[in-house]
């Protein structure tokens, strides 16, 4: 049997990589359940699940902000629109609690994300070999943080396979035909469509071509990259706002206005995020053997550029690298291939032995730590009570308004409302800098179905304090943050991952 196995997998590498990895992935798809960051959910779940319930969470619209100069939210609608159509899709079939929905979304990203391991397999066999592509194929599979971000919702991961392919397409011929570059730049295009930074990618790529003097597919390419782009945001842009690239010029122009509003990192900060996600110490190998691809221009060139931009840029957020962290994985392993041979089967004999050495314990400290963070990472319930409180509140379609608690901090958490499955008319919060006597008058009168208090220290004084303007609240259940959620807040108590404990108003929904 076991040589069975050994003897399909010589025969079919890359087949056997993609069914592992689909596997590790439909794990995730079961159980990483909830979102990773603010932007998975909120700006795409929530928003797209909200214009299905009838509303517009994020005040997107031009109907929605009560205005007569609506302005754009600086937002590309082509992916939300994509998710908006596959909620209704969905619904139109009965399945209608999102809670089950996102089983079906995560499964779609999982099957997506698949092309990137499939692309950066043959991008890696074409200028190696097969057992070097192999080891790529496994790092894109099994890098600990894949399958987990292989099922979110961040625009930063789902434009990733546009790319992949875009490059394959490319380099897979030394001199491709000019309706092959065309559909580079095609799909380059539908990339930005996804996430406007990918025009760094782009700009690279185009970059690298000219100075490979390659002018026909330049052209080719810029006017492929040009016509996917435009027609894919002017057709919503056009119907909402009555004027072509009305959501992009509104992205640019507010992140002009608000570069260091958000997070002001220092230059080096993606060099640490890079070496971090792919694991030291084999990660200075792979990010040493990226820059010695650097005469690659179309491979190197558009990633490079991307991280330069990116990392010259002040506002910095952990997540923003993560669309070129495949094409640094792939052209490292290349790197090192070609140094490996290079300064090692053809080098000094001296050297070759300790190189040897120094590369395979690096790569077994790394695999280990891999391994050990693979498993917590790809069945990680992310936001797991704040989920779970909405779910809760799913069994209640006739609230209307609801309380969030939060004394234990200067704020609370956004609710993410999309999992309740029903439009609220509102909700109100209660923290320290917004005390119940100083939000009582806001509320007063509202039939207040909910309080959902935040943290379990201090329950009796709290509770105490809103059945002054609540008598008859009862006690419904607890929402436990997972594991992982409690142990990075532990670690670093910014990170704020508390229980929920949610408190039913039985003057307004009885049992």
């Amino acid at each position: 049997m076991k040589e069975k196995i050994k003897k399909y997998y010589e025969a079919n590498p890359l087949g056997c990589i993609i069914l592992v990895a689909f596997l590790v992935r439909l794990v995730a798809v079961f159980f990483s359940k909830g979102f990773g960051m603010h932007d998975d959910h909120f700006l795409i779940v929530e928003s797209s699940k909200s214009w299905v319930l009838g509303g517009d969470y994020n005040f997107w619209l031009p109907w929605s902000q009560n205005t007569d100069n609506p302005v754009p939210s600086g937002h590309s609608l082509f992916y939300p629109g994509f998710m908006y159509c596959f909620f209704q899709l969905l619904q139109f079939i009965g399945i209608e609690s999102l809670n089950v929905q996102m089983y079906f979304v995560r499964l779609l990203h999982a099957l997506w994300s698949l092309l990137i391991i499939y692309y950066g397999y043959k991008i890696t066999e074409k200028y190696t070999n097969t057992r070097t592509a192999n080891i790529a194929g496994w790092a894109l599979a099994l890098y600990f943080f894949m399958p987990w971000l292989a099922v979110r919702n961040l625009v930063e991961v789902v434009c990733i396979p546009f790319l992949m392919a875009a490059t394959w397409l490319y380099v897979k011929d030394e001199n491709p035909q000019w309706g092959r570059v065309l559909w580079v730049g095609v799909l380059m295009g539908m990339a930005m469509c996804v996430r406007y930074q990918v025009m760094f990618f782009i700009g690279g790529f185009g970059l690298a071509l000219l100075i490979m003097k390659r002018w026909r597919d330049a052209i080719v390419y810029g006017f492929g990259a040009l016509l996917s782009f435009s027609v894919i945001q002017c057709i919503p842009d056009l119907i909402l706002w009555h004027r072509p690239f009305a959501e992009f010029w509104e992205y640019f122009s507010y992140n002009m206005a608000n570069s260091t509003t958000y997070f002001n990192q220092p230059w080096y900060n993606y060099i640490l995020v890079i070496l971090g996600l792919t694991l030291p110490p084999i990660s200075v190998f792979i990010f040493g053997g990226f820059f010695y691809e650097w005469k690659k221009w179309t491979l190197f060139l558009p990633s490079f550029a991307f991280f330069l931009i990116h990392s010259a840029f002040p506002n910095k957020q952990e997540r923003f690298i993560l669309t070129i962290i495949p094409l640094v994985i792939v052209i490292g392993i290349i790197g090192i291939y070609e140094y490996y041979h290079k300064k090692v089967v053809a080098g000094d004999e001296v050297v070759k032995p300790r190189l040897v050495k120094t590369f395979k314990i690096c790569l077994w400290i790394s695999l280990i730590l891999n391994i050990i963070a693979l498993i917590p990472t790809t069945i990680h319930y992310s936001k797991r009570a704040r989920v779970e409180a909405m779910v809760y509140l799913s069994n209640y379609p006739e609230s209307e308004y609801y309380i969030i608690e939060g004394m234990l901090s200067n704020g609370v958490r956004m609710p993410v409302e999309a999992y309740a499955d029903h439009l609220f008319k509102g909700h109100y919060e209660v923290h320290k800098n917004r005390s119940w006597e100083k939000e009582a008058a806001k509320f007063d009168g509202k039939p207040m179905a909910f309080v959902l208090f935040e943290g379990e220290e201090n329950m009796d004084e709290r509770l105490e304090e809103a059945r002054k303007y609540y008598p008859n609240l009862v006690y419904e259940t607890e929402c436990r943050e997972s594991f992982l959620d409690a142990l990075v807040q532990a670690i670093n108590p910014i990170n704020e991952n508390y229980p929920i404990i949610i408190y039913r108003n039985a003057d307004v929904i009885k049992e």
